[in-house]
């Protein structure tokens, strides 16, 4: 039997201060509206940096709490 997680993504809206889990669907979304190919920014995401969109901050939540400058799993396929 394969086990793998699917990526989280996390969001921090401009009048919050805390960052909150968000699905896959709401994140493609938000890239749709904002960036005319949203490779580019979920390929930044991937390698541990934020991608500002108009109406919020996006990112890749990391298991084990690193965040940032670390390969994740997903770059290494």
């Amino acid at each position: 039997m394969l086990k793998f997680a699917m990526p989280l993504y996390e969001a921090k809206y401009h009048e919050e201060d805390e960052w909150m889990e968000i699905s896959e669907i709401i994140l493609m979304d938000q890239l749709y509206r904002t960036y005319k190919k949203v490779t580019p920014a979920i390929k930044e995401m991937i390698m541990g940096k934020e991608v500002e969109t108009p109406d919020g901050i996006y990112r890749l939540k990391f298991k084990g709490g690193e965040q940032g400058g670390q390969q994740s799993e997903l770059s290494a396929a």
